[in-house]
Parts: structure tokens; sequence; C-alpha cells
């Protein structure tokens, strides 16, 4: 979860954002909660035809722009594995090195309070893991590779 400040004509309110699929947000402001879709990033947040500012409170390393270039960076031998969601790695169940079958399950993920078993998409050796337990993980990230 990110935390931000919003200001819109003066006034400050503290929002927290939650990723629950690429794309779809859970949106906190005080104790009202709503689900938003977002079609195109733009740098300002509009409140009609005014041009407000934001402020970051957490840094987050998967803010869209961002992630793009970390996911490019990461290179490894073999088949990536990506996950298909938003969430928080919880448990890795497999080493470096280590064998796999494919659909052998690899790590957790918890996304929306649930427990995301990801698997190998093929049979081979884990050449490299990317993610730690407690890593936040965005849709289409990469977090292993087996050769």
């Amino acid at each position: 979860m990110v935390k931000y400040e919003v200001y819109i004509q003066g006034k400050k309110y503290e929002v927290d954002v939650e990723e629950v699929e690429p794309d779809v947000f859970n949106v906190t402001v005080g104790d009202k909660k709503t689900v938003i879709r977002i079609s195109e990033v733009a740098p300002f947040v509009h409140a009609g035809a005014v041009e407000e500012s934001v402020s970051k409170i957490e840094e987050r390393p998967e803010v869209k722009d961002e992630v793009k270039v970390e996911k490019e960076k990461i290179e490894g031998e073999g088949t990536p594995i990506r996950v298909a969601m938003a969430g928080t790695i919880t448990k890795i169940l497999k080493k470096e090195g280590e064998e796999v079958k494919a659909g052998e399950d690899i790590l957790i993920l918890e996304a929306m309070k649930m427990e995301n078993a990801i698997s190998s998409p093929v049979s081979g050796r884990i050449t490299k893991l990317v993610v730690n337990p407690g890593d936040r993980v965005a849709a289409g990230d990469i977090v292993a590779f087996v050769s």
C-alpha cells in the first residue's frame, strides 16, 4: 500500500492506494473506500479543469514508469517466471539451483488477502530468484528464472 498527500483546493487529504490488478486500485480516503480503474497515468491529478498537486509520502518501486525500467534490467538464464497480479511475496518454496517440474510451486504471492501459488511453467533448475519474502511485485514482474 502506498500513502499520498493530495491537496485539492488547498485542503490536504491522505490517500491510501493499493494495486489489486493491472490498472485497478483500491483507494481509501479517510473512512471512504472505492475501487478505481486507470486507463492512462497522467503527471497531474485533475479535478475538473484544475490541476492539483500530489506529493508522495512513501517511496514505492512499483511506480508505473520505474517498473518498466526495472523489468528491462532483470536478466537471468532460462525461462522467466512472471506473476499475473500485484501482491506481496510471502514464502519462497524453492532455492536457486533446485530442480523443479513444470507446474511445481516455487513461491507464494499474497494478493487481495489470498495466498496464490506461483509455479514454474517448465521443468528444469532454478537459475535465479529475483524476489525475497516481503517484496511487493506488480503484475507482469519477473520473480525467477528456470533453465
